[in-house]
């Protein structure tokens, strides 16, 4: 019994150990906060010229993607308008 006593206390013990108060958290500030360093100016033009890059590796990606599919057969667009319809027998 004694030792089902001790096994209890050290069981309890652990979990007394680790729901145990701290120190209060470090309240923030307006402080605390990363202060802008440098030009906006230049930030700003290096991030429209990265998204600029994007979208014309895109555009061009999309475009060579229409091409390929026109010229391998794999893309068809039925801009080939014939003269005069055609006539068929089975039709009338």
């Amino acid at each position: 019994m004694n030792t089902s006593r001790t096994l209890g206390r050290t069981v309890i013990r652990q979990f007394v150990k680790r729901n145990a108060y701290h120190d209060a958290p470090v309240q923030s500030t307006y402080n605390d906060l990363p202060q802008p360093q440098g030009s906006w100016k230049t930030h700003y033009d290096a991030n429209q010229r990265k998204y600029t890059a994007h979208l014309a590796l895109g555009i061009g990606v999309f475009v060579g993607t229409i091409v390929f599919g026109k010229a391998a057969g794999l893309l068809e667009t039925y801009s080939d308008i014939p003269e005069h319809p055609a006539v068929i027998e089975s039709y009338k």
